[in-house]
């Protein structure tokens, strides 16, 4: 799948010209690639509506600047902190290597299965996309599906544990940390609930099989009879 948007290359660099494009209804971005970069502006409603529909830093887009064609890849969109609108679009030129860089989104399915979850333990992410190697346009993902349904509170997702589509892999080699269920399980709060072995009876508090026992020195409650007789008095 591929996407053809026209763009116009850009003489005016600079936060002046770049809000200039803005005002334009147009996009800043730049082409990175190994033969030179190239400064460019899209217009604003056409990359959005590819860009809203969640699939463009996994879509070979071509861009038709002057005629000719180039095929590319959004590596990184920057947006509006207000509108959350594209306002900048970092580029990789798609025809430098045979190997192509995309950033598919990671999908956390059966949370509804996870046994830690169940206990009250909560699904942190930690990257909600990976970047991936390709090796051609075809084998880019769409998206990253990873299994939560088994996880107890306090195991880990790790990048090891991801299941890539053939000819797909990891930019990085690391053992990065993806997701962890935190938060402590239903049988944790039980045992915390009890008092721990050997403590000390809160004053008032019910004996083990029995009735509530006044706290030392404390008065006994009007119109309570009293077990033992008061003293005679002395002759």
């Amino acid at each position: 799948m591929s996407v053809v948007l026209k763009a116009e290359k850009r003489e005016q660099l600079g936060s002046s010209a770049s809000r200039k494009i803005k005002r334009a209804g147009r996009i800043p971005a730049v082409i990175y690639s190994q033969k030179g970069n190239v400064n460019l502006s899209l217009d604003g409603r056409e990359f959005e509506v590819e860009y809203f529909k969640g699939i463009t830093l996994t879509t070979i887009i071509e861009l038709e600047i002057g005629g000719k064609k180039t095929k590319v890849i959004a590596h990184k969109v920057e947006l509006d902190p207000v509108s959350d609108r594209p306002v900048h679009i970092d580029f990789l030129n798609c025809e430098d290597s045979k190997i192509i860089r995309a950033k598919p989104r990671l999908v956390f399915t059966n949370q509804d299965k996870s046994p830690g979850l169940k206990k009250g333990g909560f699904l942190h992410i930690v990257l909600r996309k990976v970047e991936l190697l390709c090796d051609n346009e075809k084998s880019i993902p769409e998206k990253i599906d990873i299994d939560v349904g088994s996880l107890q509170v306090t195991q880990k997702i790790r990048a090891k544990d991801l299941n890539l589509p053939a000819g797909v892999k990891l930019s990085d080699k690391s053992n990065f940390l993806i997701a962890s269920i935190i938060g402590r399980g239903k049988a944790e709060e039980e045992a915390a609930a009890v008092p721990a072995a050997g403590a000390a009876p809160v004053a008032g508090a019910p004996a083990a099989g029995g009735a509530a026992t006044p706290a030392a020195g404390a008065a006994a409650a009007p119109g309570a009879k009293a077990d033992d007789k008061k003293p005679a008095a002395k002759k």
